[in-house]
This record gives C-alpha cells, structure tokens and sequence, in this order.
C-alpha cells in the first residue's frame, strides 16, 4: 500500500496560494515523506473514518516541521473538519486527499470489489433485473457498505441504488458520479479464471480477474471509498454529491428515466463507465437484424448445404465462438468421399485463415456432416479492435464456398460478403466518418435462428447524420440487389436505439475534468469520443471520467476482464481528485 501512495502520481506543481499571496505551494512529490508518515499512522481495523484521518493529518504536519517544508506544516495542520477549505489551499488538500484515499481504504477497494464481482448480476432473459436475486444480496451489500462508511442510502425500487454524501448546510448543487451494476453475461466466452469469483492473477496477484471489474463496478466501488475519503476530512462541500448506481445500463436503460422522474436533476453528472482522459462525446448505437425467407424458386444447388449457423454471447460483445454446420449436397455418399470433402475444406480452411490472421478455423466430421467451428477474441463491439470477431471469420469464409442458397445458404454468402471481416460498414453502404465523434463501426454479433429464419445480428455504432430512414434506405438497395441475384428474400430490421452524444469541449466539466487528470497524472490531455454508448449521455451535459486508459484496449464485455490493483487505486485517486475539484 505504501508503495502504492508513495509512487504513482504526486507529480504536479500546485498552484500558489490565494490571491495576493506569492509563497509557493509544494509539489505533492515534495510531500512524499509526510504523506507517507500519515499513511503509516492510520489505526488499523475498521476505526472511525474521522479519527483516521486527523491521525493521517497530524502526522503529515509533524513530519513537515521537522522536514524542509516547515512553512507547510501549519498549513495542513490548519485543514481542520468543519472548516472551509481556502482556494489557495485546495491544491494542499487534493494532495492529502489523494494520499489517504490509498493508504486508509486501497485494500478494502480490492477486498469489496471481489465481493461485489461475486454476485452474478447479468440479465436474465424474461426476467427483470429489479428484483433479480443476485441484485437484490447486490442491493443489500451496498446498503451495508454504505452505513459503514456513514453514508446514506436510497433504493429506487431495485432500478437505481443512490449513495449520498451532502454538502454542507445551504449547498443545492448536485454532483452526480454514474456507474452500474449490472454486468454482461458470459455466455459462449471461455474464462482461464472463473468470472464470479474475483480471483487475484499474476505474479504478485496483480490482477482481478472477473465480470464487471472495468465495467463497472470497479470503478463503482472506487467511488464509494473517494466519498468516504471526502467524509472522513470533515471539510464542507459546496455541492452535495450523489453515486447512483444504476442496475440496467447493459440492458433496458429504462432506469434512469424512471430515476430521474423520482430525483432531482443534478447539475453535473461524471459518468465512470467510458475512458480517461475526459469522454465529451459517443456514437450513437443501433442494431440491425438480417433474415433471410425461403426461395420463390428452387435454390441454387452448391457442392454444401449450410444446416445451421450458430454463435454470439451479446449485442455488445465481440462473438469469440461460431459454428456451421454443413452437409453434402449430394446424399448418399460413401463414407470415404465425406472424409474426402472433410479433408479438402479443412485444407482450404487453413490456407483461408493463413491470409486472414488471427483467424482460426477448424473442421472437423460429424456423423454425416461436417462441422466448421471459428474462435476468435471477446471484447467490447464498439471498438472492434478490442477483440476479434469469430462470426465475421466464419461467414467471410463460407462465402468463398460453392453453397446450396437455401435460406441459411444465403444468410451466410450475404452476411458474408457484406459485413464479414469488415469493422467499417463499408460493404453495407454505411460508412461514414464525423471529425469529431469518428467513424461508424459495425460488429456481426449473432447468428441464430429467429422466428423460424436463420438470421444475423449486426451492432453499430453511429456518428452524426446518418438517420434511420437513410440507413433503411441504403440497406434496402442493398438486400433488393442480392435478391435479384440470388431470388432469396432477405428482410432487414433496422434499431438505432440512441442518439449521438456531444458535450463541448471547452465546456466547464470537460475542461475541469482535463485538469484533474493534469493534476494526477502530471499529463495534458484532450477530450476523447468513444463508441460505446454510456448513460451519462441520458443526463444533460454528461461527460465520463475513465476507467479506462484506453478504448482501443478496453476490457469490459471480453473473456478474463481484469483491473490491476493500481489501476483501481488510480481510479480512486482520480475520482476523488474530481469530486474534489467539482464540489468543494
């Protein structure tokens, strides 16, 4: 833990001091040594938060007197509880804060996110996530965790969980941190560690292996202790600031409407479910469903015929398994010209995926026919690159095949021609790009039957001026065009479920989010456009502050989600340096 407060980010030059004043603040790497004799002063066990900290406080001050920086002594000595803290102190204070946000509660972050891993919070098909069992232990943990911290606690009939710590008397704005608490299932993902345990992976233990630790309920449980840290100083808030925990952000986003019909508006809403340094801006998120009906006339014959297409875990998640299933066209083959036609697809299979690396295909026989199985990497569909799609493998590959266009023959030469191993929407007609939110991506994410029709999932995400009647339109000319061809009737479903998301960059959050990540990270950033889609976009003005370092690399959704414990310990630091910043 020590290494932890004393080697990760006290790097930036505070600001001087109030107005008219010319004494220059130390930096935070200047105040390593107090802040490591407050860390090794904090009473162990689960002492009052405010004793610890004064313990922390105390000595801090008593090492600066006897250290160089005696000028600062009596200032810290001075950031007593109940006190409004200076503006030319604040910068002192975010130092002391970020320390003690570590030292007193980093290992009860790791301890309760294991915990909160283990209740398996995904959604259930049919089924209402409110009064789920798993969110209802979930719920009532939360609630414990809370009364311990001295916090409040408000359930909004299981949608929403809110976690509240007031400003001071008279304070009306509200600070709003967003996270959630429902988690992606892991259906068709293959884990090396189990995703509802929390395991600690790893040479040191350095990891947390399990479903929602990036998303979101590592940074959940990080924001939690950032308000008990607040708490614990005493100092007056000049905003009451708000954890709601909402419990369907990966599935209805009907919760927050309903919340916010029941709450009041905040006035800032931070979002920890997207990229640091500051996400101002999201695509839009949209989900289109291909079916293919049966022939007019009798289908074209091929040398196979597609029985069935299989795969997919989530819209949102990039497919790591898919299968097909093919049989002879011609029946009544001896067993020897199966094995040969075994032979020669699992042959042209390998020289296919040896063009198209990462690709992985294997073939392999199954009673009479043959089955064509393709694995790829799980990871979040609004950024391709995050994973590799095994559904994109599998039909691009099929649609080299000589196949029957039966219905599932067509689905697979369609799909496979016009989304395949694509990421860009290009084949369908829908690429496009936006200076300032990026470009449209588009991940295959099932193959199924639906309705009594092989059918094909496609999930993307959006920038601005593609509206729902121009994509009808363009997919429309494209499905016709195949039909004509191939005389199999293709319909198209076509979901945009949200809306693009901006919030100016030179806007007031935005550019005091930017400095709170200068501040921590000793690094200057800019506001980022992501392709997920995050519920602070349901909330006017709403931005999101990490957890990520990087979207192209992002772990939720895929197979062994991880947060390193520095990395959930920098979330903290992080968000209490921005509730710090936003509502003091």
């Amino acid at each position: 833990m020590l290494r932890t407060v004393l080697g990760f980010s006290f790097l930036i030059l505070l600001s001087v001091s109030a107005a008219g004043s010319a004494a220059e603040v130390p930096s935070c790497a200047v105040l390593a040594a107090p802040l490591a004799a407050g860390a090794r002063a904090l009473p162990p066990g689960e002492t009052d938060g405010a004793a610890a900290f004064a313990a922390f406080r105390r000595a801090a001050a008593d090492t600066a007197r006897t250290g160089e920086i005696v000028e600062v002594a009596a200032r810290i000595a001075a950031l007593v509880p109940g006190k409004p803290v200076a503006e030319g102190e604040a910068g002192l204070a975010s130092c002391l804060l970020r320390a003690y946000v570590q030292a007193r509660y980093g290992d009860r972050i790791v301890r309760d996110l294991q915990t909160m891993l283990s209740f398996r919070t995904f959604e259930v098909e049919g089924k209402e996530n409110w009064s789920g069992p798993e969110f209802v232990r979930q719920r009532e943990w939360l609630a414990g965790r809370a009364a311990a911290l001295g916090l409040s606690f408000k359930d909004y009939d299981g949608r929403v969980d809110e976690i509240t710590l007031p400003g001071a008397p008279g304070a009306k704005p509200v600070l709003a941190l967003l996270a959630h608490g429902d988690v992606q299932g892991v259906e068709g993902q293959t884990w090396s560690s189990p995703p509802f345990e929390g395991r600690r992976v790893g040479e040191r233990g350095e990891k947390i292996v399990g479903r929602g630790t990036e998303d979101d309920k590592g940074p959940a449980v990080a924001a939690l202790y950032a308000l008990a840290a607040l708490k614990d100083t005493g100092w007056p808030l000049g905003a009451t600031v708000r954890l709601v925990i909402a419990n369907g952000e990966e599935s209805s986003w009907d919760e927050i409407p309903y919340y916010l019909a029941r709450a009041s508006l905040p006035d800032m809403t931070v979002g920890l479910d997207a990229a640091y340094p500051v996400t101002h801006a999201q695509k839009g998120y949209g989900v289109l469903t291909f079916a293919a009906g049966k022939p007019a006339a009798a289908p074209h014959p091929g040398l196979l015929r597609v029985v069935r297409l299989a795969g997919g875990s989530g819209v949102s998640i990039i497919a790591e398994r898919g299968e097909a299933l093919l049989a002879p066209a011609a029946a009544g083959l001896k067993p020897e010209a199966v094995t040969a036609q075994v032979t020669d697809l699992a042959r042209r299979a390998a020289e296919w995926a040896k063009r198209h690396p990462p690709a992985r295909l294997t073939v392999s026989r199954e009673d009479d026919l043959v089955k064509l199985v393709a694995e790829g990497k799980g990871g979040h569909s609004s950024e391709p690159r995050s994973g590799h799609n095994a559904l994109g493998d599998l039909t691009a590959f099929l649609a080299t095949l000589d196949l029957t266009l039966d219905p599932p023959g067509a689905l697979a030469l369609f799909v496979g021609t016009s989304v395949g191993t694509e990421t860009d929407g290009q084949a369908l007609g829908l690429a496009r790009h936006d200076d300032e939110i990026g470009d449209l991506t588009a991940s295959l994410a099932f193959l199924k039957d639906q309705d009594g029709q092989p059918a094909a999932v496609v999930n993307i995400r959006q920038p601005r001026g593609l509206p729902q009647a121009e994509i009808e339109k363009r997919l429309a000319e494209r499905t016709a065009l195949f039909t004509r061809r191939t005389g199999v009737p293709l319909t198209t479903k076509v979901e945009l479920l949200s809306e693009p998301h901006l919030v100016p960059a030179d806007g007031k959050l935005v550019s005091s989010l930017l400095a709170v990540w200068r501040e921590v990270t000793g690094t200057a950033g800019r506001p980022i456009a992501v392709g997920g889609g995050t519920e602070a976009r349901l909330f006017p003005g709403g931005v999101d502050f990490g957890p990520a370092l990087s979207m192209e690399h992002y772990r939720g959704h895929g197979t062994d989600e991880y947060m390193t414990v520095d990395e959930l310990h920098r979330v903290a630091e992080l968000t209490v340096a921005a509730i710090w910043r936003l509502a003091r």
